[in-house]
């Protein structure tokens, strides 16, 4: 009699919630260990090891290290170009559309704050990959935040700006604290990442965008996304 086959998903893993978990917890440890030692230096050993896996279970999802590298950067790209297209999209009133996405790109990138290393790991084919989606994904997407910008100027409710350069102050300004954060703590004194630093940081980034960029800029309006706090807060054992 032949063996059933166990269920797999569409790529030949295991379907359900314990394969999903497993390459959830593979994706978040390449993606800590590409950003620290980068494509060259990374392994399919330390990044089983970070997982607490091991590394033929790295191969049955993956298949290769270039593979897995592609998975993570279209993990993080997939969470930009939803983001965008939920900030862009009609319904709701524009600034408060502008606030949606200045505060959801601070929490993405807190989410991966170590998204800017791995934007490149070299001139090889991973490098040429990155290059590949930034031109079939993140550049269309830039477009149409410019195009929401320029809208909003010809409604009256933006400024007269450069709308590329206000996106590319916007994304400076936010990986640039992250990229700092260890010399920023040292600073201040305090943990940058701490949730009460990068609270104050996102709301700082935020009211910045909104007074630059807004003919009526709106009064300590309420930010339109929990906070981290709220976000990391637990409901109490009832």
């Amino acid at each position: 009699m032949a063996r059933r086959r166990k269920a797999t998903t569409k790529r030949g893993r295991p379907a359900g919630e314990r394969g999903q978990e497993t390459e959830t917890r593979i994706l978040d440890a390449a993606e800590q260990v590409f950003a620290r030692v980068g494509y060259a230096g990374a392994t399919t050993q330390a990044i089983s090891e970070q997982a607490g896996i091991t590394k033929a279970m790295i191969h049955y999802y993956f298949e290769s290290k270039e593979r897995l590298y592609r998975a993570v950067l279209d993990r993080i790209l997939f969470e930009l170009i939803r983001l965008v297209q939920d900030a862009t999209a009609v319904g709701t009133d524009r600034v408060q559309r502008l606030e949606t996405f200045v505060a959801g790109f601070f929490d993405y990138v807190a989410r991966h704050p170590h998204f800017g290393r791995l934007t490149y790991m070299g001139s090889g084919s991973e490098g040429r990959y990155f290059e590949s989606i930034v031109t079939t994904f993140f550049r269309p997407l830039f477009e149409r935040a410019c195009r929401y910008i320029e809208a909003g100027i010809q409604e009256g409710v933006f400024r007269r700006v450069d709308p590329p350069q206000v996106l590319l102050s916007i994304y400076a300004v936010t990986m640039g604290y992250f990229a700092d954060a260890r010399f920023i703590s040292l600073i201040l004194e305090k943990d940058a990442l701490g949730a009460e630093r990068l609270e104050a940081c996102r709301r700082t980034i935020l009211d910045t965008v909104l007074r630059t960029l807004c003919v009526d800029p709106p009064r300590r309006r309420p930010d339109p996304r929990p906070t981290l706090t709220e976000r990391n807060a637990r409901p109490s054992p009832g």
